[in-house]
Order: C-alpha cells, then sequence, then structure tokens
C-alpha cells in the first residue's frame, strides 16, 4: 500500500491550510545513507558554495543537488515520496529541481519565492538530517 492511500483527507485539509505536513521518522532507516550521500555531494563540490569550504556563519547551498548523486537521485521513486506526491499534487505530478543547504542559526519562514501560474501547486520535501528536538529543527511557532 502507498502512502498516497494512506494520506487522510485530515491531512491533506492540513496542508491545504497551513502548507506543510511532517513525516517524522519516515526515512529513519535510510537516514544514515542519506547523511553519506548528502557529505559525498558536498564533498566533492568542496564543502560549499563556490567552491568554497562551509564557513559555520553563513548559509552553504548547491543547486541541483540530488540529481548528483545516484543514490539521492533514487530517492525520486521510493514509493514514499511518490506517494506524497501524488496525494498532493495528484498522480500526474513531475519533479523539478532539488538544493542541498548546511543552514547556519534561524532561517525565517519562506515558500522559495516560486510564482506559479494559477491552478498550479508545488511542493518542496526536505530531508532534516541533523538531530532535532522541541527547540531546535524545522518548523517552530
Amino acid at each position: 500500500m502507498s502512502l498516497a492511500m494512506t494520506l487522510s483527507e485530515q491531512q491533506k485539509n492540513f496542508f491545504d491550510l497551513f502548507g506543510y505536513l511532517s513525516f517524522p521518522g519516515l526515512f529513519a532507516a535510510e537516514a544514515d545513507a542519506i547523511t553519506r550521500a548528502f557529505e559525498a555531494v558536498w564533498s566533492e563540490h568542496g564543502s560549499g558554495h563556490h567552491q568554497q569550504p562551509h564557513d559555520h556563519q553563513r548559509r552553504s547551498a548547491l543547486l541541483p543537488f540530488i540529481d548528483q548523486h545516484p543514490y539521492l537521485c533514487a530517492l525520486l521513486d521510493d514509493e514514499r515520496v511518490e506517494g506524497i506526491g501524488a496525494a498532493l499534487l495528484g498522480a500526474d505530478f513531475n519533479y523539478e529541481s532539488s538544493d542541498g543547504n548546511y543552514y547556519v542559526g534561524d532561517t525565517a519562514w519562506h515558500s522559495d519565492g516560486y510564482h506559479r501560474p494559477a491552478g498550479y501547486c508545488s511542493i518542496k520535501l526536505a530531508f532534516y538530517l541533523d538531530p532535532v528536538g522541541r527547540d531546535s529543527g524545522c518548523i517552530r511557532v
């Protein structure tokens, strides 16, 4: 059974209202392999922006990201990723782009600034690879 079949109407309504869903532990078994692949991509690109090492003072980002590693790219076909995309966007959704980031400090909530034509919805799937707790992590209001 794919995740698309298990997303509840409540989850879909929550997404429509608040613009996000959280699936803690969804890839827990793969976390080490995803982290190793993530670090391999960074290492192959000088570990930061423009072949400069990440300085732990400001955010570093690489685009595109998952496309540069076979394991990460294969996650696009994982039934959990496929299921989330299909449940929220429809079975004919399409992958567009990826990015990898090392964040430093607080990061303001943002929508990535994409401007879509009317009638088009997009989602961003994020893997948070750092240990997080109540006072740290992706979304705190």
